[in-house]
């Protein structure tokens, strides 16, 4: 029952994240939902922390503990395919790094215009 809490609290982080990456790439194309950008930024943030804390995401380590898997990859997520699961850090890193730092350019010179 813990693994299955731990799946779907890990799949709620990840569809929260992922909008958070997709909102913050609509802010760089538009500029649009401004307001949202410190929000958009921290929570994907807070996870990247996370990772260079743990080496690795936190969640991943809690289900392999859980599924009793010393080495590799435990199912940590609930609703996605494997492969899929398994390419989100390495592709998900650099897109948020990428569209994270265009998105904080935008909204601190937004800011630096108000002033």
């Amino acid at each position: 029952m813990a693994l299955f809490i731990l799946q779907l609290v890990h799949t709620i982080v990840w569809v929260v994240a992922v909008t958070m990456v997709i909102g913050l790439a609509a802010y760089v194309l538009t500029g649009r939902f401004e307001r949202f950008v410190p929000w958009a930024l921290g929570f994907p943030v807070l996870i990247f922390i996370g990772i260079l804390i743990n080496g690795e995401c936190i969640l991943q380590s809690w289900a392999r503990e859980l599924s009793g898997i010393e080495e590799g990859w435990a199912r940590d997520i609930l609703f996605l395919p494997e492969p899929v699961a398994r390419a989100t850090m390495p592709v998900c890193v650099p897109a948020f790094a990428v569209i994270g730092g265009a998105a904080a350019w935008r909204w601190w010179k937004a800011a630096a215009n108000k002033a």
